[in-house]
């Protein structure tokens, strides 16, 4: 990519500003961009990003890249985008009809900062039945079945997390670690002091229809989000969110009532947990139209809400018009 066609990012690009922007593509083929802030609730930047035409940029488990998607009839093709330093690196396709479902639907983790010869790169679809990984300098991806086990076991989500890939199984709903040797994906159980496996159990509101999960790096903490849509509920809208506290290293779990001065922001691209920096004053770059204890969600890849974790309410959140049809991500720049 050019550094020529990357200028009309927003400025500064700090991997360490105070909230990630709201990225919308909109358009015919997604060929305009728009970055929104959430707390000066306004657009900063409409733009057309050649590179980014027909494609999805999603955030990734370090703050500073972007994965970039485009899919194809036949085949997926993949880029990572430093927003610092503007470093392109092009991952070889992988050539296998994708799911439409889940033609954008990717979480991205990687084992080590990119630039690191061993790092490697980890792709979870939130529709797929196939896991993409990719060592750096190998000639392909290698695709696997997301099963593992005779329980037939799927990886739902992933973290990085204080240097190791932590991920959450969707049939056992026990945390493992995720690694990689001999080009194969290996998972074991995170286990307490007495041999236990580090299981959550399923939450259970009367009239649950449908569920989601997300693993997320908090701080120093690693919560796992659960959200439930109410079978009552004919618009098919998220009813609730659940919050645990994990400890990895100790194989326990607390449930949490509020994330204090912390807010999330969910997507199944990649989430993020912010602390936010208000301090009651009006200065701009303060995140005073922020709300702390929140999740700021989308729903249906069109409408964002926020939800209030000590009440349980959820307020519509305003975003800039845009024409035909259009994706959003959250991402750090």
């Amino acid at each position: 990519m050019s550094q020529e066609s990357l200028s009309s990012l927003p400025s500064p690009l700090d991997p360490n500003q105070t909230h990630p922007w709201l990225l919308l593509f909109h358009g015919c083929n997604h060929q305009n961009q728009t970055f929104y802030s959430i707390s000066k609730d306004k657009a900063i930047v409409d733009t057309k990003i050649t590179e980014f035409r027909s494609k999805k940029a999603i955030s990734t488990s370090h703050p500073s890249w972007l994965a970039l998607i485009h899919p194809r009839k036949s085949s997926l093709t993949f880029s990572l985008l430093n927003t610092v330093t503007k470093q392109a690196i092009h991952l070889p396709k992988i050539k296998e009809k994708p799911e439409r479902s889940s033609y954008f639907d990717y979480a991205c983790i990687f084992s080590e900062t990119p630039t690191h010869p061993n790092c490697h790169v980890l792709f979870i679809a939130a529709f797929d039945t196939r896991l993409h990984y990719y060592r750096m300098g190998d000639e392909k991806f290698t695709s696997r079945p997301n099963k593992f086990g005779d329980e037939n076991n799927n990886l739902a989500s992933a973290v990085h997390y204080k240097g190791k890939i932590y991920g959450w199984m969707g049939r056992s709903r026990n945390l493992v670690q995720v690694d990689f040797i001999g080009g194969e994906i290996v998972i074991e159980k995170v286990v307490d002091d007495k041999g236990q496996s580090c299981h959550i159990p399923m939450p259970t509101p009367p009239f649950s229809f449908m569920f989601n999960e997300y693993l997320i790096a908090s701080g120093d903490d690693v919560l796992l989000v659960h959200s439930t849509t109410n079978g009552n509920n004919q618009s098919m809208q998220v009813s609730h969110y659940n919050i645990f506290k994990i400890d990895v290293y100790k194989g326990e779990w607390t449930e949490l009532k509020s994330i204090g001065d912390r807010t999330i922001f969910l997507n199944p691209y990649g989430s993020k947990s912010w602390l936010l920096t208000n301090n009651g004053s009006d200065d701009e770059n303060n995140d005073v139209r922020m709300k702390k204890n929140s999740i700021y969600y989308v729903e249906g890849d069109k409408i964002l809400y926020v939800y209030d974790i000590e009440d349980r309410s959820r307020t519509l959140v305003k975003l800039p018009p845009v024409k035909r049809d259009w994706l959003m991500s959250w991402v750090v720049m």
